[in-house]
């Protein structure tokens, strides 16, 4: 039996929260990310307290104050969901203030990525499934797939199994746990508690504002602490936040990915561009290096 367990999943009429634990969030990008997101969930009511548009510099208030107020909400057992503003940095600081065991026993469905791969994989070691998917910020400019993923996860009808057509650069079948997420905040977890056991998993990689050179500077970084010999396969996604990847950054990876001996997927339309399908990390996934293809949540429909 698995040792990940699904989360309360959202259903309509279920109340959904916005939480903020990461980076300082812009008003404007807010209120632009809950109309959206009234749009994709009319069925539901949105909370979005104060706590959300708390500032500290570049962090959205200061760190106990977005444990708490994230505490609070992952406890909460009205909430059909709780939805990161934005990502950013500031997660990893949350870590040693959180109950995590606790947090992930009362099963909320946390939806985010970027900056909060630092708490998405830290929960599901707690054995909680979480859900990489798109911030509320980013909800106005999500392409029409991953707003209809979005709307069916929030209305009660789960978007999986789901078969992800990408681009296969190293040939293979594997299966195992999907979890990672953004490159720079995984390698940032390294030589914590928290880096997540990856073991036999599907490692799922995005990334955005980094130039080709850091970007294999940070697969060195996995590479040479060992962390991407245990993994099954890899699966990349978009590497920057526009239509398409600037020259060299696929490149990059692909070079360095394709010598692991493993299944890589590349090109996959989850990350900081438009397309951004919400994946359940911790749930059982496939991947196969040879047609490009990665399926998620098998086992979750």
């Amino acid at each position: 039996m698995s040792k990940f367990h699904p989360p309360r999943w959202p259903a309509a009429g279920r109340p959904l929260a916005v939480a903020a634990p990461a980076g300082r969030v812009a008003p404007q990008a807010l209120e632009q990310g809950l109309a959206a997101l009234a749009e994709l969930a009319p069925q539901c009511r949105v909370d979005c307290a104060d706590e959300v548009t708390a500032a500290l510099d570049y962090l959205a208030g200061p760190d106990d104050k977005r444990a708490a107020h994230f505490s609070s909400l992952m406890s909460d057992p009205e909430l059909g969901a709780v939805l990161a503003a934005r990502g950013g940095f500031g997660c990893l600081r949350l870590l040693p203030l959180l109950d995590l065991a606790v947090l992930a026993q009362t099963s909320a469905c946390l939806i985010g990525f970027s900056d909060l791969t630092a708490l998405l994989n830290p929960l599901a070691a707690q054995g909680l499934i979480t859900v990489h998917g798109p911030v509320v910020t980013q909800l106005p400019r999500l392409d029409q797939a991953s707003r209809a993923d979005l709307a069916a996860l929030l209305a009660g009808r789960r978007p999986w199994p789901a078969a992800l057509s990408g681009k296969g650069v190293a040939g293979g079948q594997a299966e195992g746990p999907l979890l990672g997420g953004n490159l720079t905040t995984l390698c940032s977890m390294l030589g914590t508690p928290w880096f997540p056991e990856l073991s036999g998993a599907v490692l799922i990689l995005e990334e955005t504002g980094e130039a080709p050179y850091r970007l294999d500077r940070l697969i060195s970084q996995l590479e040479l602490s060992g962390a991407l010999s245990q993994v099954a396969a890899v699966a990349v996604g978009c590497l920057s936040d526009q239509e398409s990847d600037p020259p060299g950054l696929a490149e990059a990876l692909e070079r360095r990915l394709s010598a692991l001996g493993k299944p890589v997927v590349m090109n996959l339309p989850f990350g900081h561009g438009a397309a951004n399908r919400p994946l359940p990390l911790g749930a059982k996934a496939e991947i196969n290096g040879n047609t490009g293809v990665l399926t998620v949540g098998l086992g979750l429909d």
